[in-house]
């Protein structure tokens, strides 16, 4: 397991810890013993156990959460959850990082052209100055010979 898994793991463990009890994390233990309409109802139980736990927890802590984390990359949080999702879910959140991937690309992209033009304003004269597709379309000849 990569450290990135396991720190996924610590959150999702953290999580479950804020908003549980041992007496819950006991009846989860003790599930596979029981036949199998037993386990349906004890699941169910523990359940319910699990969301009036936690309802009365806000209840008495209304600002108790886990500690927000900064968002540095929204790929960074696709990533993330690309292990939970369907193959379809997968796919979409696959589809979502190659757009944004491409969308960094086109900024740097930018980035490098305006500093480009500061550096060398007298070889640099991309249209009219307003960063359209005929600039970059001149920029990818400039760079292609």
């Amino acid at each position: 397991m990569s450290r990135d898994e396991a720190e996924k793991k610590d959150r999702i463990r953290a999580f479950d810890a804020l908003f549980t009890t041992n007496h819950i994390q006991i009846y989860k233990l003790l599930l596979p013993y029981l036949d199998p309409s037993l386990q349906q109802q004890l699941a169910v139980y523990i359940k319910y156990l699990e969301f009036q736990y936690t309802a009365a927890y806000f209840k008495h802590h209304p600002f108790g959460c886990m500690p927000r984390e900064i968002l540095s990359d929204t790929t960074q949080l696709y990533h993330e959850i690309l292990p939970y999702c369907s193959y379809a879910e997968r796919k979409k959140v696959e589809r979502l990082i190659d757009i944004f991937s491409t969308l960094k690309n086109a900024e740097e992209m930018m980035e490098t052209v305006n500093m480009m033009k500061e550096i060398f304003p007298e070889g640099f004269h991309f249209g009219d100055g307003d960063g359209g597709a005929e600039d970059f379309m001149q920029m990818f000849q400039m760079l292609s010979k």
